[in-house]
């Protein structure tokens, strides 16, 4: 009995393979007498190089050259699988400890956050956007400077002006050193996004290197159809929610004492009331800036400490350049009233930050301002130059590094800041004119780098 089940089950399953097979059959003859064209899945893995570079902090070689220039980071590789020093190459213009222990290089600032290792940048537009399942960097010598991948929503060559720029991080680490100078195919696992890029942005730290890292060629590859994602994400408070608005903040923990209405009222913060104020104070100093926001809504005691001035006289907003808005200018403005030093390098760009929100915060918080750092500002224009010679009187560190856009005219403005010490111009178009002009009314000048200034 089961022989003969199992031979008509066999059969059933012969005759219905043989159904299925003659059905495919007939259908792909069918397309071939037609003369139609197979169509490929939206979800077929697209391969592509970087079309164009179009953004980068710096480089090695010079600007009207194309030797160890971030330009040859576009297209094909030109030198992978070699290994070894080649002009054809991408190269950054510092490696190892040296640019931070020099006399000319700034104090390190407080609250740097221990993951934000980046100290350069290049941004690569491809040709189609995609969602990204792999990003793949050909590094040629001495690699290992890759410490974060990012990707941006904004099509960088649509016409439309961009608007709800959106950054999201895909991979980052720590900054590393390979066993070995030669040759590899850096290609770590990537996080999946919800939006299609085109725009990828490499972030670097050579500090950890004995020689000068060399990158050749980067590959994105993706698909069009929309991956399946986690359906929930944390919500996620930074610099973007700094309102100072107490409606809504308690007075927590400590004893209750009984109301008039028969309910319990909290009258205190416990023991945390018996610590002097300047020990609350040193122990908020150790926070990093999104964290000292999230502690601010959380009572009216801790806000009236993570608000005072004192926990602000000096500002890197760097860090956080993908959130920056002029929101978030207008909300830290009330609280940096004693601000000395204040980092903006790489915010601001793509219409984040605007003439108005800048000149408002600069007008406010301007004058007690000794260091500025706005390295790779590129909405920063003459204006803001002459905003910033007249509401930073005490200014002696001015940091305006490949801020490429700013028109040579801009630069006569900085001879009003009489008391530079030191002046950063790598990468800006200032002509000799302004420059005599600075040298003559600055007379305390002690560092001045004109790297790559071809005017």
């Amino acid at each position: 009995m089961l022989t003969l089940l199992s031979m008509f089950y066999y059969i059933c399953l012969r005759r219905r393979s043989r159904s299925g097979t003659r059905g495919e059959a007939l259908t792909s003859r069918r397309a071939v007498e037609s003369g139609q064209r197979a169509v490929l899945p939206v979800s077929v893995e697209v391969e592509q190089y970087a079309k164009e570079v179009l953004d980068f902090s710096s480089h090695y070689g010079s600007e009207n050259s194309m030797s160890y220039t971030m330009w040859n980071l576009a297209g094909v590789p030109n030198v992978y699988p070699s290994s070894g020093d080649f002009t054809q190459t991408a190269v950054f213009r510092a490696y190892g400890k040296w640019w931070e222990q020099c006399a000319s290089a700034p104090l390190p600032f407080r609250r740097t956050p221990d993951s934000f290792h980046s100290q350069d940048y290049i941004e690569l537009g491809f040709e189609e956007p995609v969602y990204p399942t792999a990003v793949e960097v050909f590094e040629t010598y001495y690699p290992g400077a890759i410490v974060q991948i990012l990707a941006c929503s904004h099509n960088p060559f649509s016409q439309n002006p961009p608007t709800d720029v959106r950054w999201e991080v895909l991979w980052s680490g720590g900054p590393t050193k390979a066993l070995t100078p030669q040759a590899r195919q850096f290609s770590p696992k990537i996080k999946h996004i919800n939006f299609p890029t085109n725009l990828l942005r490499l972030e670097v730290n050579s500090s950890l290197l004995d020689y000068y890292t060399e990158l050749d060629a980067v590959i994105l590859r993706g698909v069009k159809e929309r991956p399946m994602l986690a359906l929930y994400k944390m919500p996620l408070i930074d610099i973007s929610d700094l309102s100072d608005s107490e409606d809504e903040l308690s007075d927590v923990g400590g004893p209750f004492k009984q109301g008039g209405d028969g309910k319990q009222q909290r009258t205190a913060n416990g023991y945390f009331d018996k610590l002097p104020y300047e020990l609350i104070q040193l122990i908020l100093s150790h926070l990093t800036l999104p964290d000292l926001c999230r502690l601010a809504q959380s009572c009216k005691l801790l806000h009236q400490h993570c608000c005072d001035p004192l926990q602000y006289t000096q500002l890197s907003l760097q860090p956080y350049w993908a959130r920056l808005s002029d929101a978030s200018l207008g909300h830290l403005q009330s609280r940096c009233i004693l601000l000395q030093r204040l980092n903006l390098s790489w915010t601001g760009n793509r219409g984040a930050l605007t003439l108005t929100g800048f000149s408002s915060f600069m007008k406010a918080r301007g004058l007690s301002l000794v260091c500025l750092e706005l390295s790779c500002c590129h909405f920063l224009n003459e204006p803001c130059l002459e905003v910033i010679s007249q509401s930073c009187p005490r200014l002696q560190e001015l940091n305006l590094s490949s801020c490429d856009r700013l028109h040579p005219q801009a630069f006569t403005h900085i001879s009003k800041l009489i008391h530079l010490r030191r002046l950063v111009l790598y990468r800006t178009k200032i002509e000799q004119t302004a420059l005599l002009s600075i040298l003559t009314f600055c007379p305390e000048m002690r560092h001045l780098n004109l790297g790559s200034c071809l005017r």
